[in-house]
């Protein structure tokens, strides 16, 4: 029983870890994915008073019913908002209140519509030169902007990219309208200041809704900017040194130029010899550091003074050498010394 209720909480456990970590791995990917830009939709309903509309006035109700219970086909949201212009000789903007869009409320608004278009005046003809200067402010205004046109087709469109293309219709198909008394309606669509779309729609036939490109991604958040701080010194990279040959030789000191005193050792003939194994004597370097200064001495008189100590050494050597052959003999000779000086 313990087993089995410690293997439920270890499971249980599992189970919750592994959802935290789904949810840790999915969090950065939705944040990642870039959202579309909302914008609101504006709609327009713009109706010809022209005579020959009059009697058309059944099929416009007809029309605004089906258009509005689909909700455009979908495309018109709660809270979008509704204008309604007429057009005849002149421009009508102010006859009707803007109203914000309720589903709920389809038939009601589609009703006061049609009472609306009915109650205008009519006059002989109408064109469409009157209504494109304000319209183009408004389509340069709006972000999303939904323009539908019922009218007779007899006269020209101007003023937008689709112009040839809807006179022709209209010079195709305003007849065959006028027989069967059914509106043409126009529809313009525009996004950021733009025309984007256009399609015509020939009553009882269902009409067509061009769709908006999509809207681009919101700019990105600016990046933040870093303190003002002085550039980095450039770094200065020298040329590489590169050194060809062979390795110098070791550096040798320069000769003495005052070599140290030699030593005169004067050695009698009857010296005895030199050991076998002679003693090494180590000699030590007895030059001054700092030696005294030389006077200069002219060459003749170092010449001549060494000639003399010359001299002088020869006459005491000789010297030396008479006074060891000319002394007396000893008396206390042995007595094999005088034997043999007998002898003689």
């Amino acid at each position: 029983m313990n087993i089995s209720m410690n293997l439920n909480r270890f499971l249980r456990g599992a189970r919750v870890a592994a959802m935290l970590l789904a949810g840790i791995f999915l969090v950065p990917g939705l944040r990642a994915q870039p959202t579309e830009q909302t914008v609101q939709s504006h709609f327009l309903f713009i109706f010809d008073t022209s005579k020959d509309m009059k009697p058309r006035g059944e099929a416009v109700q007809k029309t605004l019913n089906t258009l509005l219970a689909t909700s455009l086909g979908g495309n018109l949201h709660a809270g979008d908002s509704i204008g309604v212009w007429t057009f005849g000789q002149s421009l009508q903007t102010k006859g009707y209140p803007l109203q914000s869009w309720n589903p709920n409320a389809a038939v009601s608004i589609a009703s006061n519509l049609a009472k609306f278009v009915e109650a205008e005046h009519y006059v002989k003809s109408t064109h469409f030169e009157v209504l494109q200067p304000t319209l183009s402010r408004v389509v340069q205004d709006s972000e999303r902007l939904t323009v539908l046109i019922f009218c007779d087709g007899e006269s020209k469109m101007s003023g937008t990219p689709y112009d040839d293309a809807i006179n022709q219709v209209l010079n195709e198909k305003s007849a065959e309208q006028k027989n069967t008394r059914e509106p043409i309606l126009i529809m313009l669509r525009s996004q950021l200041g733009q025309y984007v779309g256009c399609t015509m729609g020939l009553p009882p036939s269902p009409l067509n809704y061009p769709q908006f490109p999509p809207l681009p991604l919101p700019p990105a958040p600016p990046a933040p900017k870093l303190a003002n701080l002085p550039p980095p010194a450039p770094v200065v990279v020298g040329q590489p040194l590169i050194i060809i040959g062979k390795k110098p030789a070791a550096s040798v000191p320069p000769p003495v130029t005052s070599p140290p005193p030699a030593v005169v050792m004067v050695v009698p003939t009857n010296a005895p010899a030199p050991p076998t194994n002679p003693v090494v004597v180590k000699i030590v370097d007895l030059t001054p550091t700092n030696p005294p200064p030389v006077l200069p001495v002219s060459s003749s008189s170092g010449s001549q003074g060494s000639l003399l100590v010359g001299a002088g050494l020869l006459g005491a050597a000789i010297a030396l050498g008479l006074v060891f052959w000319l002394r007396p003999h000893r008396k206390d000779a042995s007595l094999i010394t005088r034997s043999l000086n007998e002898r003689k």
